[in-house]
C-alpha cells in the first residue's frame, strides 16, 4: 500500500510538471509565431530572441517527451501492483 501512495504522489507531481511545461510551450509558441510572421513579411525582428525561443522550445519538447515516458512507466508499475 505504501508503494501505491508513493507512485500516486510521483504521478501527480509529474503530471503537474507536464502541465507546466505544456503551458510554457504554448506561451513560447505564440511568441515564436509572432516573430516568424514578422520574419516572413520581411519586417525587422529580434533574430537573437527568435533563435533563443526556438532552442528553448526544442529543449522543452524533449523534456515533455521524457516526462510522458516517465509517467507511462509509473502508470504501468502502478497497475502491475494493483493486479
Amino acid at each position: 500500500m505504501r508503494r501505491i501512495d508513493e507512485l500516486t504522489a510521483e504521478i501527480n507531481e509529474s503530471t503537474l510538471e507536464l502541465q507546466r511545461i505544456k503551458d510554457q510551450m504554448s506561451r513560447q509558441f505564440k511568441e515564436i509565431w509572432k516573430l516568424q510572421c514578422k520574419k516572413d513579411m520581411g519586417h525587422d525582428y529580434d533574430n537573437d530572441r527568435y533563435e533563443s525561443l526556438m532552442y528553448n522550445h526544442k529543449l522543452l519538447q524533449m523534456k515533455r517527451r521524457q516526462l510522458i515516458t516517465h509517467i507511462n512507466y509509473l502508470n504501468k508499475e502502478f497497475f502491475e501492483i494493483l493486479v
